[in-house]
């Protein structure tokens, strides 16, 4: 009972400064010092807190032939990386108003139009990298709207604001809660798209190697492929300088199933793994490294 009493005072304290945040970020500052802030604040508290000893830890055994200093400059870069991910959140019509797309370049749009017009169902999947809510808006330019899939924040107070910054971005999101994943299920069947990050750890799932180690990675985008005949569509989000972004849409994923089910499914999810992993390697300061990606963290 103490127990529960003393996490939900720590939740509410949590959300008061996050709500202040927001507030200051969407109400008071225009964009763009908001979002200068907002990496200001990341980079100055962020590698004190102690999530960046597991951040640490990740590039240690990822990237073993790094220094310390290196390392630092990586989790420092990677919370300025974030600090601004969360003042973009606030500030989504400072990229696109519902008529003008704003500091963010296209790659590939002819593949996001093949995957849109290909009459099949699909779902198009990136990593938490640079910032990806710019991949839902970048569709919405072109008049795509894509559902979300979206993971609740632990904290419940927190999470209803996130849930508010994503639907000010996204018109459709479907949480990870409850009945998300039939949710999303029927969604595909019904020849909907959604956009998926792939790239957190799961309780669940099978053992694929991710950056050289072994993590547990979800089947769901896996099973969708080989068995609703859904196409894959892999998308990239990556910051250029501040508030400007690069969004690139790669070809969908060519897979030839062998026919054996399990061995389909690893190798589809090492190939998604392998152009993920390309993608942190290439910009490693804009992963999300404090996610517990391998059980070893």
């Amino acid at each position: 009972m103490k127990r529960r009493y003393f996490k939900k005072i720590r939740h509410l304290i949590e959300a008061f400064f996050v709500w202040i945040a927001f507030i200051l970020f969407h109400y008071l500052l225009p964009s763009k010092p908001s979002i200068a802030f907002g990496g200001w604040i990341g980079r100055k508290a962020g590698p004190l807190l102690p999530y960046s000893e597991r951040a640490r830890s990740s590039l240690k055994k990822c990237f073993p032939e790094l220094t310390s200093q290196e390392i630092e400059i990586i989790v420092a870069d990677m919370w300025d990386n974030y600090g601004r991910l969360a003042a973009e959140y606030a500030n989504a019509d400072a990229f696109w108003d519902g008529k003008t797309l704003k500091n963010i370049e296209i790659v590939g749009l002819e593949h996001l139009k093949e995957f849109q017009n290909d009459g099949k169902p699909g779902i198009m999947f990136t990593a938490h990298t640079g910032n990806w809510q710019m991949i839902t808006l970048a569709a919405q330019s072109v008049g795509f709207d894509l559902t979300q899939m979206y993971r609740n924040a632990n904290n419940p107070y927190v999470d209803a604001l996130m849930l508010y910054c994503q639907k000010l971005a996204v018109k459709n999101v479907i949480t990870k809660k409850g009945d998300g994943p039939r949710n999303l299920l029927s969604l595909i069947k019904n020849g909907e798209h959604a956009l998926l990050l792939i790239d957190q750890k799961m309780g669940e799932g099978i053992s694929v190697p991710f950056l050289g180690r072994e993590a547990m990675t979800a089947k769901g985008v896996a099973r969708m492929y080989l068995n609703q005949d859904c196409p894959l569509l892999p998308a990239r989000s990556e910051r250029l300088d501040n508030a400007k972004f690069r969004v690139t849409f790669y070809p969908m994923i060519d897979f030839k199933p062998s026919g054996d089910q399990p061995k389909d499914m690893y190798n589809l999810l090492l190939h998604i793994n392998d152009m993920v992993g390309e993608w942190v390697k290439e910009r490693p300061s804009q992963w999300l490294w404090i996610h517990r990606r391998w059980k070893d963290v």
